[in-house]
């Protein structure tokens, strides 16, 4: 006796023959194929070997089987919306890759630390050998950082994207660059310069200098990108003190909605015309665009319109959210 037929004697079933397969929809082999499949456990080759046919229609007759309704396939776990959200995010906005996340935060911080977690299973098997990594700025991308393991790399640079000289040692929590170098055994470059000067004529001063230019061009010829944005109230900004709150009022009176690599944006991830976008080292969408891959890890109801048009104008080509940020930038007209 085949272990085929004792599984159905043990169930107390007879053993039916095999039907006759040239018909054109031999229905009672697809439902004994899927029943050894999905009810029996049984591997598609030992459903061919049982049944004396080819592993090939065991394959087709399984899927013909979804098709017809035969077979339906339910699952039960609060995840699966997870990846129904990332779905149809990467289908709107024309994603390379998207990832949802529950979320449970009470606080920014919390919701930070979750993305974060989230993010790294996404982003390290983007990682590999003879590669140059641009890194952002934030407590989401310090969170991110922070979860990663040790996993060394060859010929490998992590280059900040934005200006890393600041007037207070405080503002440490908001770099990740140098701990992912020191995950990923990387060599480290940071862009000399604030990221927010104290006036114009600074800023272009800075922007002429053979280090920071050097830089600066390793970081926009990154292979990959990794960033976070901030929100309309631009909390993380505002609390290293790169803008004072008039200046903030006043940005935000000119329709910024967020803040984007260094930039404050409208709503349509453009750069607002106020003079503090002109202090500011760093990243236009359009220069950014040139880097191959740009992961977007960010989240919070604060950050909805800046994500949205970032994502609009496809400055980003992966990204990484939790659950309230995804169904609200899908219910976004």
């Amino acid at each position: 006796m085949s272990s085929y037929e004792s599984l159905y004697t043990t169930a107390g079933l007879n053993f039916p023959p095999v039907d006759n397969v040239t018909t054109a929809w031999p229905e009672q082999l697809a439902v004994r194929i899927a029943h050894c499949y999905y009810n029996l456990g049984m591997t598609q080759q030992q459903i061919a070997t049982e049944l004396g046919i080819g592993r090939a229609r065991v394959i087709k007759l399984l899927t013909e089987a979804r098709k017809r309704g035969l077979v339906s396939v339910q699952i039960n776990s609060p995840l699966l919306e997870n990846i129904e959200l990332a779905e149809q995010m990467a289908t709107r906005w024309s994603l390379q890759s998207a990832e949802v996340c529950l979320s449970h935060a009470a606080d920014e911080y919390q919701l930070a630390s979750q993305i974060g977690a989230a993010a790294g299973p996404a982003i390290l098997p983007l990682l590999h050998n003879n590669m140059t990594i641009g890194l952002g700025w934030g407590i989401t991308l310090k969170e991110l950082v922070a979860q990663f393991k040790q996993y060394p790399l060859n010929n490998v640079s992590v280059v900040s994207l934005l200006g890393s000289l600041t007037r207070r040692s405080s503002i440490a929590r908001f770099e990740a660059t140098t701990a992912l170098a020191a995950k990923l055994d990387a060599e480290c470059l940071y862009l000399p310069a604030p990221i927010v000067c104290d006036s114009e004529q600074t800023r272009e001063l800075l922007m002429t200098q053979p280090m920071f230019q050097d830089i600066h061009q390793r970081a926009l010829n990154a292979d990959i990108a990794i960033v976070s944005i901030g929100g309309v109230d631009s909390s993380t900004i505002r609390e290293a003190q790169m803008v004072n709150d008039k200046e903030y009022k006043s940005v935000l009176a000119k329709g910024a909605i967020g803040n984007f690599l260094g930039y404050f944006i409208d709503k349509n991830a453009q750069l607002v015309n106020h003079p503090v976008n002109r202090q500011v080292i760093g990243i236009s969408g359009d220069v950014f665009k040139r880097i191959p891959r740009r992961v977007m890890v960010s989240g919070g109801n604060s950050k909805v319109k800046a994500l949205k048009a970032i994502l609009d104008q496809k400055l980003v080509t992966d990204i990484v959210v939790d659950v309230a940020t995804a169904k609200a930038l899908l219910s976004s007209k």
